[in-house]
């Protein structure tokens, strides 16, 4: 009766251990982007007789795409059921198409990839419940491939819920972030665009490992 009870206590103290320990996360996700159009008009010098809309609008519209997403995570303090720790949130969509149209009409396609890299800070609820909120927000870079590389200023905000498991140490998530970009096509002396920056939206499911 006393060896079952020791047992029973030393593996309620390892349990209770491993949750204090768990400081550190790594989650991936799987999801989709959706990514608002672009409005390109050429302007002026463009334009051979001044007019503004001489040649325009082209919409342009990256196509709804697979997504994954991965992310580390530090717990820095912990404020009763609260918690606050620094993340490192990177999105990556392989290749999607962006079709351009004119007037309706298609004018071309292009094959896109993307990448985000976000730095942030983010807040988590009732981390020891069955389910625990979090909202994280940052600033970063993004980065587009086309026919030419280029780079953009990104800023990062959203949130999810994670939903424990028989694991200890493994949980379920689910969540929404907004990557608001720079957008792949930028705005000149010869061409107006609109919006210049461009919202990412990715929403995905997965895994949260703890240690």
């Amino acid at each position: 009766m006393h060896g079952k009870l020791a047992w029973l206590v030393g593996w309620s103290l390892l349990l209770s251990t491993c949750a204090i320990a768990q400081k550190n996360e790594v989650a991936l996700s799987v999801g989709a982007v959706f990514t608002e159009s672009q409005q390109t008009n050429l302007l002026g010098v463009a334009c051979p007789l001044g007019d503004p809309n001489c040649a325009g609008p082209f919409n342009t519209q990256a196509a709804t795409a697979v997504a994954l997403h991965g992310s580390y995570t530090r717990r820095l303090y912990t404020f009763g059921p609260a918690s606050l720790g620094v993340e490192f949130p990177v999105l990556g969509i392989p290749s999607r198409d962006a079709n351009t149209t004119l007037l309706g009409v298609p004018a071309g396609t292009s094959s896109l990839s993307s990448l985000f890299f976000t730095p942030s800070l983010r807040f988590k609820f009732l981390s020891s419940g069955p389910m625990s909120p979090f909202v994280s927000f940052g600033a970063g870079l993004a980065r587009f491939n086309s026919a030419e590389a280029v780079n953009r200023g990104s800023l990062q905000f959203g949130g999810g819920v994670d939903f424990k498991t028989p694991v200890p140490r493994l949980a379920v998530r689910g969540e929404i972030r907004d990557f608001w970009a720079g957008g792949f096509n930028e705005g000149g002396g010869i061409a107006r665009v609109s919006p210049g920056q461009q919202h990412n939206v990715f929403a995905g499911v997965g895994v949260v490992f703890k240690f």
